[in-house]
């Protein structure tokens, strides 16, 4: 090139710079708007919480233990089990309550910890605290004594408590729990006194009256009925409409002479705040996991009657409950 010739430099006019600020301006957007459904996609990135807010042994805790080895298949990432017992389940409930909403720790509740307590008790945490993502289960209780009772039926039962005010022990989960309210319906109904044991939860409240040291308990299937089946405990009625099909034996409890319906579910929730996209993704992942066949076998094995509602059909269920106790 000539020296003499003169360079065409490149032009820094305003005009050039706010047009070049322009097109960076619109990639960047570009790039947000492409990555952003990427983003959302990769959810969950990480293994996801499900905290079990009772101790081993109990219906949450069985049911969480097949949950939990079964949802990765459903989920994209390995769900894992998180004992968080204590106050009754309010500790578990409280921790999933306060944690961050980002849908990675979730909460398997039941009627006491997500309707009754938060109803009728002042707690860390509201009911709308903790939202619902689906149901897994819903079952009858079967009230069951001991075999060292001085009572066989529930006939027997409530003779024995009208002639021994208080004398009657049963084994209770914590006040206003689900076993705690489904004695307090059989105690009003039958119009007798009985006194309660607290233990905390399904596991140690059953083991205690298996051992004698109470008398009566009523739990969910999956608690009680290898226990029955066994021989180590005694039945005396089912706490529903209708016999319970896998054990068409027991009486309900209306047969029995005291009309006593009351039942169970088992839940999952997630802290309150947790993103749109994020429930919708948990929802089809318990409702993929509720029809795979494989869970179903497991949960047939621990005689956990399944029972899906989605997240605003149990809302429903919920909102109805906690209506009827206020």
């Amino acid at each position: 090139m000539n020296p003499s010739t003169p360079r065409h430099s490149r032009s820094h006019s305003p005009a050039r710079i706010r047009a070049t600020v322009a097109l960076l301006g619109a990639a960047f957007l570009g790039g947000a708007l492409f990555s952003a459904p990427a983003a959302a996609q990769t959810y969950p990135d990480q293994p996801v919480r499900l905290v079990i807010p009772y101790p081993p042994g109990g219906a949450l805790s069985i049911l969480g233990a097949i949950i939990t080895a079964s949802a990765e298949a459903h989920l994209g990432q390995p769900m894992l089990s998180l004992s968080r017992p204590g106050g009754g389940g309010a500790v578990g409930a409280t921790f999933v309550a306060q944690s961050k909403p980002d849908g990675y720790t979730l909460l398997l509740g039941d009627p006491s910890i997500n309707v009754i307590r938060p109803v009728v008790e002042k707690l860390p945490y509201n009911a709308d605290d903790l939202v619902p993502i689906a149901r897994i289960t819903y079952s009858p209780f079967i009230f069951v004594s001991s075999k060292s009772a001085p009572f066989k039926t529930v006939k027997e039962l409530v003779e024995y408590a009208k002639n021994n005010p208080g004398k009657v022990v049963y084994s209770s989960d914590n006040v206003n729990g689900w076993t705690y309210t489904a004695f307090e319906l059989l105690k009003k109904r039958a119009g007798i006194e009985m006194r309660g044991v607290e233990f905390g939860g399904g596991g140690p409240a059953v083991t205690n009256v298996i051992g004698g040291n109470t008398m009566a308990y009523a739990g969910v299937p999956s608690v009680v009925q290898e226990h029955l089946n066994s021989g180590t405990l005694n039945a005396l009625c089912v706490s529903d409409t209708k016999r319970y099909a896998p054990m068409p034996d027991i009486p309900t409890c209306a047969e029995a002479g005291v009309d006593v319906q009351w039942g169970a579910w088992i839940g999952v929730f997630a802290p309150k705040g947790t993103a749109p996209e994020r429930v919708t993704k948990l929802r089809e992942t318990f409702k993929a996991l509720v029809e795979d066949k494989g869970f179903q076998t497991l949960a047939g094995r621990i005689n956990a009657d399944l029972a899906y509602l989605d997240a605003e059909e149990f809302g429903k269920t919920l909102k109805a409950d906690m209506d009827a106790l206020r």
